[in-house]
């Protein structure tokens, strides 16, 4: 079977994007999944934090640099996905972008990570009606949902916010998850060592978070939490 594609995409950066991307990517690959991670971003976070890993640790995954293939990724990621179970795509902050829209056009899941701010979630529309557009363009209503970064749940102002998220009337059925990625010390520490959360000393509450969100992304991929022997 091809491999499910998920694309991590926002207008905005610095809403969490490529942690949302290599942490989730690095869980599957713990679990037993072949993964493909795809930086389609020119700043080339992803690739910087693949390939810099301290001694000791390894990524759980592999890594193509895809950006420069710009419209014609889509076919590059259909060739891919004969090779992977999973491929994981994170996008550049900016919804014109050509290798977010084609990466769109052939995703099984899209997830948008955003910090609970007004200024970041100004940013979801732009978003959001890419990825309707996406879905009609491509004739596949895939699952689009929304996850909440850096997220404290003792802020009042973000749990409000993210409440007013979930009750958008304009785009129902793009909901957001039901797991939101906290402000983890752990996260931090991960990208800096070129391993994920899984590897980190006390890493506290950050796999169990982790593991939650994969397991609600198996759910809306149809796949197993982990892959069969």
């Amino acid at each position: 079977m091809p491999a499910k594609i998920v694309t991590v995409f926002n207008q905005k950066g610095g809403v969490g994007k490529t942690t949302t991307t290599c942490q989730l990517a690095g869980t599957f690959g713990w679990r037993g999944y072949d993964v493909l991670v795809a930086d389609m971003d020119p700043q080339q976070t992803t690739t910087s934090w693949l390939t810099n890993a301290d001694e000791g640790y390894k990524f759980p995954a592999t890594l193509w640099v895809g950006h420069h293939y710009g419209n014609k990724v889509t076919d590059e990621l259909k060739i891919l996905s004969h090779k992977y179970d999973l491929i994981f795509v994170d996008c550049a902050p900016a919804v014109d972008n050509p290798s977010t829209w084609a990466s769109l056009l052939v995703s099984d899941l899209a997830i948008i990570p955003t910090k609970l701010t007004p200024a970041d979630v100004t940013a979801l529309p732009a978003a959001l009606e890419l990825a309707k557009k996406a879905r009609i363009e491509s004739g596949f209503d895939f699952p689009v949902r929304i996850l909440g970064t850096a997220y404290r749940k003792n802020r009042a102002d973000e749990r409000m916010m993210l409440e007013s998220i979930s009750n958008n009337a304009r785009y129902p059925e793009f909901t957001v998850l039901p797991i939101q990625l906290g402000d983890r010390v752990a996260f931090t520490r991960a990208m800096l060592s070129g391993a994920t959360a899984h590897s980190m000393p006390k890493p506290g509450e950050a796999i169990a978070e982790l593991d939650l969100l994969a397991d609600s992304v198996c759910e809306l991929l149809g796949i197993p939490t982990e892959k069969a022997e």
